[in-house]
């Protein structure tokens, strides 16, 4: 039987940054944070970077959504128009990267000379890092939970101020080992949110109203998106019909409010 051959095969991991334990930074993210501290546009960071217009919108409201701080904030007006920067917090987080990712690259080149059946390695690595297709991951802390015969509310209090809350079964709260004060995540397709933008005195059943300000709008000949600031660097995505986002009549920066039924909030833990 021949001998199978060796690969010629490099053991390397992207460096990812934690914060509260939840890995959310990693090189590719960090790279848009300093274009956009150079550039002052995530439109210019995006094509600096190699990335979609639309892909670095999605990668900055994760991180803003996932920090406790925000890491950019956007400016509006001025002679020089607006822009968007990054807070001291961003700035921070920069840093501190960089600083750890030079000592990364010699640790993995000693772990590399030690590790046998890299196949192995590598598939486990691919397994742990699957990524959900949900649009909005918040991060918040248990503030309720009721339990009812087989059910249970779960109430999240996010950074932004506002409280999310998730129907989800009381084994589920069993098992997850939720409990008031500790931390968890709450994730929400945005095909589940909905968009007013004025409910006047209209009375709803959805328990999860919350009110921000439009800070993207784009639609096709199909579908649209809408992302909702929410306050303290929280974003909302909401995926619409095209002519649903004609109806609405709103634009980027007018006031806006996301409806969510409880039962369309997964609740999740580290």
């Amino acid at each position: 039987m021949a001998k199978k051959p060796v690969s010629n095969v490099e053991f390397t991991a992207p460096l990812w940054l934690n914060k509260n334990r939840k890995a959310f930074l990693k090189s590719r993210r960090i790279e848009l944070l300093e274009k956009i501290a150079e550039l002052g546009s995530i439109s210019k960071a995006a094509k600096a970077a190699g990335m979609s217009y639309k892909g670095a919108w999605d990668a900055v409201n994760s991180m803003n959504n996932l920090a406790d701080k925000p890491l950019t904030r956007n400016k509006t007006g001025g002679c020089n128009g607006g822009g968007t920067f990054l807070t001291e917090e961003g700035r921070n987080l920069i840093r501190m990267f960089r600083m750890v990712e030079s000592e990364q690259s010699k640790t993995l080149h000693n772990i590399e000379k030690k590790a046998n059946d890299l196949d192995r390695a590598f598939n486990l690595m691919r397994r742990i890092s699957m990524r959900i297709s949900a649009k909005n991951v918040f991060f918040g802390l248990v503030s309720r939970i009721q339990v009812d015969n087989f059910l249970a509310e779960v109430c999240l209090d996010l950074k932004s101020g506002c409280q999310i809350s998730s129907v989800i079964t009381a084994e589920s709260v069993e098992t997850l080992g939720l409990a008031v004060g500790e931390t968890a995540y709450a994730v929400i397709k945005a095909s589940s949110v909905m968009v007013s933008s004025d409910l006047g005195e209209t009375r709803l059943s959805a328990s999860n109203l919350l009110h921000g300000k439009v800070v993207s709008l784009r639609t096709d000949a199909v579908m649209g998106q809408i992302i909702l600031d929410i306050g303290e660097g929280d974003t909302l995505s909401a995926t619409i019909t095209a002519d649903g986002a004609g109806h609405l009549g709103i634009r980027e920066g007018d006031k806006a409010c996301a409806v969510i039924d409880a039962s369309n909030v997964i609740i999740g833990i580290e």
